[in-house]
């Protein structure tokens, strides 16, 4: 049986999907050749119910999603943050992907980086948005174990003291980050602590800074995740209404006024649509 690694919180080969227990997730393994380097790229099933959006606003890229995605986006971090194979990413796509919920632009697919593993340079990333969506064969489905989340969720207080005692919070290389577009795509990368503090952040909604928002980091809050409980209803408004005024564009993202006129015709809230 293949191993990714041989963490607790492992990737190893999916046995019968039906008996994986919750905190078990099961993933698509493609291996592909990215910027000269072959990459492993961990991808959730397509029947796999979450979905996402991303937009920017207020020069803050968001990943926009429910209550369930917040906690598939828990998961995906924290078991990102055991990887040990290099140049390992997740990649979500279609059909997890959805429009923007404001204005129907097209989101971009997002790609999770545990820094440790290597570099995602910028080359690598335009060579993946080139194959997206995933189109090349499932190489088969492996198991993504977060039973140590769940361990962290039961008892906080205690994970946060095994987190202070590593004193990754001093080091500033283990708390770097880098949250962007590149090349069409959302680029979310952090070290395994940062990954950690994430996936038990993302997994518990009711602490956030806002009631339906949190920052994936501060003070420079380039990034956040935002959930909207009645997103699909949104989506399908936005859409309509963006049909109706420019029709046959689906596909294209809009002028800021376009996106403008799509928000006011698809709702009545003041406007948040991307920058």
């Amino acid at each position: 049986m293949t191993r990714l690694n041989g963490n607790a919180d492992s990737v190893g080969d999916h046995g019968a999907v039906e008996k994986r227990s919750q905190y078990r997730l099961a993933v698509h393994r493609r291996t592909m050749e990215l910027d000269g380097h072959r990459y492993t790229a961990l991808s959730p099933r397509p029947s796999v119910t979450c979905k996402f959006a991303t937009n920017r606003y207020h020069e803050t890229w968001h990943v926009l999603t429910d209550a369930d995605g917040a906690a598939l986006l828990g998961r995906l971090f924290w078991a990102m943050s055991y990887q040990r194979r290099e140049r390992t990413i997740i990649v979500i796509d279609a059909p997890l992907l959805v429009p923007n919920p404001f204005d129907a632009d097209p989101s971009s697919p997002i790609v999770i980086v545990n820094n440790d593993l290597g570099a995602l340079p910028r080359a690598a990333v335009a060579d993946l948005r080139s194959r997206i969506p995933l189109k090349i064969p499932s190489e088969g489905t492996v198991v993504l174990q977060t039973r140590g989340l769940d361990l962290a969720l039961a008892d906080e207080a205690a994970f946060r003291r095994r987190e202070e005692h590593a004193g990754w919070q001093w080091n500033a290389h283990q708390q770097r980050r880098w949250i962007d577009r590149v090349n069409g795509t959302l680029v979310i990368a952090a070290p395994p602590p940062v990954l950690r503090a994430w996936g038990v952040r993302m997994s518990l909604p009711e602490r956030w800074i806002y009631p339906d928002a949190e920052y994936l980091d501060w003070p420079d809050v380039t990034g956040e995740v935002q959930i909207l409980d009645d997103l699909e209803e949104r989506v399908s408004r936005a859409s309509a209404a963006r049909e109706l005024l420019f029709p046959g564009r689906g596909h294209r993202e809009l002028g800021e006024a376009e996106r403008r006129q799509v928000w006011e015709a698809g709702t009545d809230e003041p406007s948040a649509g991307s920058e």
